[in-house]
């Protein structure tokens, strides 16, 4: 599998050239656990699983040629990573927790699903003074 990574970059996004089309990434957040509401500082704690997707094209191989592997498992910073983090940040941290393995499929295909621990601003509306029964808050993210 070394051959696979001969002249990769890790930091240079995958695309071939300027006039490729974007190279779409897929997220999905799952909240796994909403820590803490802080009602007067107005911040969200939670604690989720990030889910990342997108299509390397030099990330291919030919599984007749090594073996059938079809999938491997990386470290992070063998592969480009999207840069997206959380706009409504409120404590400054903008790192996943965990840096996990990044998994690649034959034919370029990137999953990368980190843990992240995240305080967040939020707005919350209290009524009448009243101790909030319920309120909404975005988590918003940014390609940086």
């Amino acid at each position: 599998m070394v051959d696979v990574f001969r002249g990769y970059n890790s930091l240079i996004q995958p695309v071939r050239n300027s006039s490729e089309l974007p190279l779409i990434v897929k997220m999905a957040l799952q909240l796994v656990l909403l820590i803490n509401v802080d009602e007067k500082d107005q911040v969200m704690h939670t604690n989720v699983w990030l889910t990342l997707q997108w299509h390397d094209f030099q990330m291919k191989w030919n599984p007749v040629n090594y073996g059938e592997i079809k999938q491997i498992r990386v470290s992070p910073d063998k592969v480009w990573l999207p840069d997206i983090v959380l706009f409504n940040n409120a404590d400054g941290n903008y790192e996943v927790s965990f840096m996990c393995n990044v998994v690649i499929n034959h034919k370029g295909d990137m999953l990368w699903v980190p843990p992240a621990i995240y305080k967040s601003s939020c707005i919350i509306g209290k009524e009448s003074g009243a101790r909030m029964s319920s309120f909404e808050s975005l988590l918003k993210f940014w390609k940086v």
